[in-house]
């Protein structure tokens, strides 16, 4: 081949040293926040815009923050809905995480968490929780259409947004304070996602245990044992795993309103396999029927594969459209049970 048509291929399908070199743009600066904005002053009043916090100062670019803004993913992570989630910690400067308990970690006065949930096109609402005088305060900003900027809401009542995720349509609820509390406080860490067991996982990043430890966001040593969920079995393990992290937010084993019964994931099989239901919340029967799931009160309740009222869908939020992945998981796992 001649090498001008050689090198004229290479520019246009972009291979090669030389076209990298020439075609790549220098990586934009990412501007430190600004006096006054929430980032530097965590305790101030939440502003009206979501630029004023400095947390995205690239917008419509959200995958810049700011260096003192730490993003991380849990394992097991929350559903809703199959919208994207983009989740960042700040830690007041000075200060880190305590977690010399390691099942109740202590947070920072001024820490603060966001959550960005994203459709197919663009970012829908982020969620903000921040430790402060008087507890942990929720706040919520909605985004503009074309993505630059975001406005705070009251949170005195939910918003439905049509949404597409996965190229399906549906109608997701931005909740309000009732429902934000409700789902934090039950709880007994106000934080969810962010402990020992749902960070210490693998990502591209490496463990991102270890690397909130590396990055000064968590006080103390990475322990020699993290927590881990675990079972001989690769599927019951992932069950466990799911249900931890779409169940004990709620039913943990604590004196919380929600928590009728324990669903951490140690003992999340033997508190439904053969189990009755027992909650006033929960239609009659067996939390899981080994050998039928379309007799499992458990999985008609993810499922939603019933025409039953007094099943209640779980998780109660974010559920407009169902994990089908779990529903499969869970319809699998419960095939497999030999029947008692």
């Amino acid at each position: 081949m001649n090498v001008r048509v050689c090198i004229a291929l290479l520019a246009l399908t972009g291979c090669g040293d030389a076209a990298e070199t020439e075609t790549q743009p220098p990586e934009p600066e990412i501007p430190e926040p600004p006096a006054g904005s929430l980032l530097l002053e965590p305790l101030g009043a939440f502003p009206a815009k979501l630029s004023e916090t400095g947390l995205y100062p690239l917008a419509p670019d959200l995958t810049k923050v700011p260096s003192m803004v730490h993003d991380y993913e849990p394992a097991w992570p929350l559903w809703s809905n199959g919208l994207g989630k983009a989740r960042h910690v700040v830690v007041p400067e000075g200060t880190a995480v305590d977690t010399s308990d390691r099942d109740a970690w202590s947070f920072p006065k001024g820490t603060l968490f966001f959550k960005t949930f994203s459709d197919d096109t663009r970012p829908i609402e982020t969620r903000v929780l921040r430790l402060g005088d008087d507890g942990w305060e929720f706040a919520d900003y909605r985004w503009l259409d074309d993505g630059t900027d975001a406005d705070l809401l009251d949170l005195k009542m939910g918003i439905a947004v049509e949404v597409v995720a996965d190229g399906e349509a549906v109608e997701h609820r931005i909740p309000n304070l009732l429902e934000c509390r409700q789902c934090h406080e039950a709880s007994p860490s106000v934080v969810l996602g962010f402990d020992e067991l749902r960070l210490n996982h693998s990502v591209s990043k490496g463990s991102e245990l270890m690397r909130m430890f590396d990055e000064g966001v968590l006080g103390g040593e990475l322990p020699a044992d993290p927590a881990e969920v675990v079972d001989a079995d690769p599927q019951a393990r992932d069950v466990r795993g799911y249900i931890h992290g779409n169940c004990s937010n709620c039913h943990n084993g604590s004196a919380g309103e929600s928590s009728s019964f324990d669903m951490r994931w140690n003992v999340a099989l033997e508190n439904t396999i053969g189990i009755e239901t027992m909650s006033s919340a929960s239609a009659s029967g067996i939390r899981i029927v080994p050998g039928s799931p379309e007799e499992s009160i458990l999985f008609l309740a993810v499922s939603g594969e019933t025409e039953d009222p007094e099943v209640k869908a779980m998780p109660p939020v974010g559920i407009q459209r169902r994990d089908e992945a779990a529903i499969e998981l869970l319809r699998a796992f419960i095939t497999s049970l030999p029947a008692r």
